[in-house]
């Protein structure tokens, strides 16, 4: 595997380090500090990266990746950067532990790399297992699926969607009827099961446009004809209560011509793709936890990860997902499936107790012990432990669970770190994408603590990369404790 050589034709721009974390200095901040200086100089802020490139966006119009869309994941362009600057080659094997709508492992399939992904939602697992099919489709089959649904209206149904309780009334009563049909049609046509598993995936990418709800960051916001919002607006009103304003999607799209379309873009991507087959390589998605599935897998396998985990930022994916999820049949398991998320919502329970049974049973008890302790005596985690409970003791931290959060998030992360230094080969390189955020006016430096712990495990640190472009706070962050620019950065770190 070449040496690592990121970016060396580029002119970087050094960026200041950051000189203040607690607003007003309420709080100790003298460990966050120490990390500032301790990474200062591997701080480098480069326009080779954008927002677009570590974001959805920039899949939004891309060849196979824009077939669901995945706000939280990154684009295959920043992918592919990265495999060439790590100096990745066909044949060789990656990881991503926290793999989403299967970019890395896609990324990796176009270009002949093997790769393995670790994803816990059944919705990201359809995606895959659609869109990694790419090259086995048959487009007249598809051609001619494209005609019958031009052609034909399919029966209707008794079945019923499968909602859970926050995605009730989410459709109008005909399209709701329209999508069951459908779903009900597919599966009886005599067609490949390649071609089912194709339109299952269509059918799930266009609920959102096919609904009264639209994904904004940590939930669904509602359109205010949807039988919820109404409901709920009845009994205000007899309450002499402010009527909840919901958004207006304005005239939502015929579920049939918004089904023929999505199939059409998505034959004229497999049409595209399949006039340049890529070398023979071997992807596999593992449905699971990252905590639980990392520490049986074999050490020293991989010569990169390229990944970017759920961010420290509250948002709830089974929530955001919930439409998505329903209709896979998730129904009272979603609360398993938030529960067993990396905790980056208030909501997460520890899981403490569960990863020492867990590492107790694979015989690796005193690592388990190793690692937490590593967590448990990090002071800048133990700085903002402290500080967000002085925060909620002044009264400035609107939910509580916000304190466990935080500290629940990088000790997961931590044992994260330390199953990945073990499964990656000696030289190889690891990239993590994330933001900083911010909590009741103090500063959670993601990127400097985050690389600090992967330091403790083993790893070498090598670069923090800052994009240019800031991230911004919460109106309601802002009007507290005013405007702070946090970084979004892209940390790399090598096993030597």
């Amino acid at each position: 595997m070449q040496q690592l050589s990121f970016f060396h034709n580029v002119k970087y721009k050094k960026i200041p380090v950051r000189n203040r974390f607690s607003h007003s200095s309420v709080c100790v901040e003298n460990a966050r500090l120490a990390l500032e200086e301790r990474y200062a100089h591997i701080f480098e802020e480069t326009a080779r990266f954008n927002r677009q490139l570590v974001s959805f966006q920039a899949n939004k119009t891309e060849v196979l990746h824009s077939w669901l869309k995945y706000r939280e994941g990154f684009s295959a362009s920043l992918v592919e950067l990265l495999l060439e600057e790590l100096g990745i080659k066909a044949g060789d094997s990656i990881l991503d532990p926290f793999a989403g709508s299967a970019t890395t492992l896609l990324t990796a399939k176009m270009l002949g790399i093997n790769a393995v992904g670790i994803e816990l939602l059944p919705h990201c697992h359809l995606a895959w297992d659609a869109k990694s099919k790419t090259f086995d489709y048959n487009l007249d089959e598809l051609r001619n699926i494209r005609s019958l649904i031009e052609q034909t209206t399919p029966p209707k149904t008794g079945n019923k969607f499968s909602h859970l309780t926050i995605t009730e009334t989410a459709f109008p009563s005909q399209i709701e009827k329209d999508l069951m049909a459908y779903t009900q049609w597919f599966e009886t046509l005599e067609v490949s099961q390649n071609a089912k598993t194709l339109c299952h995936l269509i059918l799930m990418s266009i609920l959102e446009d096919a609904s009264y709800t639209r994904k904004d960051g940590q939930y669904l916001r509602w359109d205010s004809r949807a039988g919820k919002i109404r409901n709920n607006n009845k009994k205000r009103l007899a309450q002499g209560k402010k009527l909840i304003q919901g958004i207006n999607k304005g005239t939502l799209p015929n579920f049939k011509q918004l089904l023929i379309e999505k199939l059409n873009r998505i034959i004229i991507d497999i049409a595209k793709l399949q006039r340049d087959y890529p070398l023979t390589s071997h992807q596999k998605l593992i449905a699971g936890n990252t905590l639980y599935t990392l520490p049986i897998l074999t050490a020293d396998e991989f010569f990169a990860v390229i990944t970017s985990p759920p961010y420290a930022n509250r948002y709830d994916y089974t929530r955001t997902y919930a439409l998505e999820l329903a209709y896979l049949g998730v129904d009272e398991e979603i609360f398993n499936l938030r529960q067993s998320q990396l905790s980056c919502t208030v909501e997460n329970k520890p899981k403490e107790s569960e990863l020492e049974t867990f590492y107790r049973s694979i015989g690796q008890h005193q690592r388990f012990q190793q690692i937490l302790t590593i967590a448990k005596k990090n002071k800048a985690l133990a700085e903002i432990n402290s500080a967000l409970t002085t925060r909620n003791a002044r009264g400035e931290v609107n939910n509580r669970g916000i304190l466990t959060m935080i500290n629940q998030y990088f000790t997961e992360l931590t044992f994260v770190f330390a199953e990945l230094y073990r499964v990656c080969r000696q030289g190889a390189g690891v990239v993590f994408v994330n933001d900083n955020v911010r909590y009741a006016g103090e500063i959670v430096p993601v990127d400097t603590l985050s690389t600090n712990l992967a330091e403790q495990v083993g790893f070498t640190p090598y670069k923090i990369y800052v994009l240019p472009q800031r991230k911004g706070n919460s109106s309601q962050q802002m009007g507290k404790f005013g405007r702070e620019a946090l970084r979004k950065s892209i940390t790399i770190w090598k096993k030597l």
